[in-house]
């Protein structure tokens, strides 16, 4: 049963249990110091109207309500803090609201960090005043380690300030509970519609493109596909569909994104700065539980009509019936279920993702990231190409043997080439070392910004390497090499091309 409350969020946070939340979502107020305040009007003709329209006919002004919240936090509280904490803000952030932030958002973000499931996401909506001195009190609380990203929200609305740069977004700030172990699903994300969906089939045209502005794995070549934490996204205009007559009513574009990315079907959302209750409608759209808490009657007024005919809601304080229409606009689709079994992978899928994000952004920018993107066979070949041209171009000739390691014979002797790309530890692992392979081995390792190579005698490179397969016949090695903390054996075999090449040229028999 999904649960709306009105009244203090604090208190109505304490009494819900440990860990029964997987998301939430919050848009607390943005300590603007000011009144939010939206009025709704009607007009009708009249000739001493105070406003012209149509055809230039005159239309008088009739206000119909307005709906308001205050936004400011400039009380004092003598003896919030103690003196230590209190003399840490006049240092780190001395131009914060200490009441905005230690006895209005603590509180409430430590029962937040109690409520979330140990997969549980929390994404915090602020704006620029204040998300700075937010994200020291959001680290301090669910850890550094816990902060995956800030997230931009940028609009194309409101006013155009002349003396500064317009404020044209909002910070959304996004963290887990632990960071080895959280759901991020963003193969679930909203999709556009196609331009042209004739050419694409009647299949691709149902089921929408992935948008451009969001978190997707990042495919080298893929058209469509982009790496992002600035999402584009008009706001909800005085004139959209959308609009409940809320000042600060958020798009639902923009909650489906958060919600399908950070939960599975079934899962439970909390908003405790509910508002107009947007959250509310994506988690019914998207076939997940809520539990929405505001105390702003305007807010809960403006819900029971959003949420008119709706029967799996419990109204806690609150009797929404005279606000209510028989039937909701609401239009509820079916997603795939997913079983605990899949949600749990999923998790463990998202950890390894991060991973792997991490190995691409270290390659951002280098000239050899398109490396990264092909197949284990195709980096071998393209290495040996590399390497076989850099030794044309130092005029060393060489012969090519058509085996499994692209064996080349240079002055007589054979060498077998071992290709690593940089690994995110920091190290290369040269692999398929075999013992009755070529009698040296060239390692050449490609990090992001720098190239690599040792030359080995094999027997010297099985000794200092790891066995593969062990007990197997016909053993095959690898070897770990640090650039950064070259290990003792190898720091006489090369290191850089030229050290390499010195060394190639040395070799006209065995005894390396």
């Amino acid at each position: 049963m999904n649960q709306i409350y009105f009244g203090d969020n604090l208190p109505i946070l304490k009494k819900l249990p440990d860990e029964s939340i997987d998301l939430i979502y919050i848009d607390p107020p943005f300590n603007t110091g000011k009144k939010q305040a939206r009025k709704t009007i009607r007009t009708i003709r009249d000739e001493n109207g105070d406003r012209k329209g149509f055809q230039g006919n005159s239309y008088k002004t009739i206000e119909l309500g307005t709906k308001t919240y205050q936004d400011s936090f400039n009380f004092n509280i003598p003896g919030l803090l103690s003196q230590d904490v209190e003399r840490a803000y006049k240092n780190i952030a001395p131009y914060s609201s200490i009441p905005y932030l230690e006895d209005f958002l603590r509180p409430r973000l430590e029962e937040a960090y109690r409520l979330l499931k140990p997969h549980g996401s929390i994404y915090f909506h602020i704006d620029y005043r204040e998300v700075h001195y937010c994200k020291i009190l959001l680290d301090n609380i669910f850890g550094r380690d816990c902060f995956l990203n800030e997230i931009i929200w940028a609009y194309d609305f409101g006013g155009k300030a002349r003396s500064k740069w317009p404020a044209k977004h909002d910070n959304i700030l996004f963290y887990v509970k632990d960071p080895k172990n959280y759901i991020f699903n963003p193969s679930e994300n909203d999709r556009e519609d196609y331009m042209a969906p004739g050419l694409v089939g009647l299949e691709k045209a149902n089921r929408g493109k992935l948008p451009t502005d969001t978190w997707f794995w990042k495919y080298v070549g893929k058209k469509g596909m982009k790496n992002s934490d600035t999402w584009w996204m008009t706001i909800v205009g005085t004139n959209s569909k959308e609009r409940r007559g809320y000042p600060t009513q958020k798009p639902i574009g923009l909650i489906n994104r958060i919600i399908q990315a950070s939960t599975f079907p079934g899962h439970v959302v909390l908003d405790f700065f509910a508002g107009s209750g947007t959250v509310g409608e994506s988690c019914l759209i998207n076939k997940r539980n809520f539990i929405l808490i505001d105390i702003n009657f305007q807010a809960l007024e403006v819900m029971a009509q959003r949420f008119s005919g709706i029967d799996n809601i419990e109204w806690n304080n609150f009797d929404p019936t005279p606000f209510q229409k028989e039937k909701s606009y609401i239009v509820e689709i079916a997603p795939p279920e997913f079983s605990p079994e899949l949600q749990m992978i999923a998790a463990i899928a998202a950890n390894i993702q991060q991973e792997w994000e991490k190995r691409s952004d270290m390659w951002k920018n280098s000239p050899f990231e398109w490396i990264l993107q092909l197949p284990a066979r195709s980096k071998g070949k393209v290495a040996r190409t590399i390497l076989s041209s850099w030794l044309s171009n130092k005029g060393i000739k060489f012969e090519r043997v058509k085996d499994s390691s692209e064996t080349l014979i240079i002055n007589d002797v054979n060498y077998a080439i071992k290709f690593s790309t940089l690994w995110n530890n920091g190290n290369y692992q040269f692999q398929q070392i075999k013992e009755d392979g070529p009698e040296y081995i060239i390692c050449f390792g490609i990090s992001p910004f720098n190239i690599h190579c040792w030359i080995f005698n094999k027997s010297y490179a099985i000794e200092h390497g790891t066995q593969q397969h062990k007990g197997a016949k016909g053993s095959e090695y690898w070897l770990t090499i640090s650039p950064n903390n070259v290990p003792i054996w190898a720091t006489d075999h090369g290191g850089t091309l030229d050290k390499a090449l010195q060394l190639i040229m040395s070799i006209e028999n065995p005894g390396l």
